[in-house]
């Protein structure tokens, strides 16, 4: 599958890499703030209904996530562990896996232990609780986060399906700069975007399903990863109450049919009166060949 690819280098810490549907509602914001309130709910019209474009999370350049195929027998212990722990695969492992299944592994480089993706330093940074009322530190609060490091020169690739109705590099580099997620107003999650570029992605010749690589709905998925997901409302609405939390399905599912979801998540005390809070739950997919037995 041909798709446009952006390459992200993150310029210092952050809490975890971008997830399709945070960086989408980053972009929302920026979009907001561009172009007015209209123009956004026009969009998330779209959204509901055939979206214009879609994001994926993002990925060290040249890995994707495992696709979860129905597994095969192993009896061999550190093989099973291995195979246990793989999260992302090569384009060629995954071109592999969408032609033939999970049978592709067991010869895999990445679970020979032969190749692995570039992975983040995992530290711990100290910092300080903050008294709202002078803005100076608070005594007695010292707390620790674990952050992730990613190296400043390794691109990490964000892909796209369709067309951005909006300069869609000129809305990266504004979340770049603000910073991603959680910490961004104290300097977290900031990158610089490359692109947009080509890419090819790899996908089944024939395939009859697809993996996604974004969470995407509980609805129509057929084999998935669920997991819990809640979030505090960003943009404007930064420190308001927590978005109503809900399920969905990690990067890798599997679904017969692309699916879409604008999901409603509006909190019980809504930020301010009539505002309707909105996730996208947008499949990007890439096909697969399932054996079913």
């Amino acid at each position: 599958m041909r798709a446009t690819l952006f390459h992200l280098y993150f310029q210092g810490p952050l809490k975890a890499l971008p997830r399709a549907p945070t960086l989408m509602a980053h972009l929302f914001w920026w979009y907001r703030y561009t172009h007015g309130r209209e123009a956004l709910e026009a969009l998330l019209e779209r959204f509901s209904q055939n979206p214009p474009f879609r994001l994926s999370s993002v990925y060290p350049k040249g890995w994707l996530p495992r696709p979860k195929l129905p597994p095969v027998p192993v009896e061999e212990t550190t093989l099973r562990k291995a195979l246990k722990n793989l999260a992302l695969v090569s384009l060629e492992t995954f071109q592999a896996l969408a032609e033939r299944g999970e049978e592709a592994l067991l010869q895999a480089p990445e679970v020979l232990g032969r190749a692995k993706p570039p992975e983040p330093r995992r530290l711990r940074r100290s910092r300080v609780g903050i008294d709202r009322a002078t803005g100076a530190a608070r005594r007695g609060i010292l707390f620790t986060q674990e952050l992730l490091f990613p190296d400043p020169r390794t691109p990490y690739a964000l892909y796209v399906l369709g067309e951005a109705p909006f300069d869609l590099k000129e809305g990266l580099a504004f979340v770049g700069e603000m910073g991603y997620g959680g910490g961004a107003s104290v300097g977290l999650g900031r990158f610089r975007v490359e692109g947009p570029l080509e890419a090819e992605l790899p996908e089944a010749k024939e395939p009859n399903a697809y993996a996604t690589l974004a969470p995407g709905p509980l609805e129509g998925a057929l084999y998935y990863e669920l997991e819990p997901y809640w979030g505090r409302l960003g943009g404007a609405y930064v420190g308001k109450p927590f978005k109503r939390p809900y399920l969905r399905t990690r990067e890798g599912s599997l679904y017969r049919e692309v699916r879409n979801v604008l999901l409603d998540v509006t909190p019980e005390d809504p930020p301010e009166a009539g505002a309707r809070v909105c996730e996208v739950l947008a499949v990007f997919p890439l096909g697969v060949r399932v054996w079913d037995s």
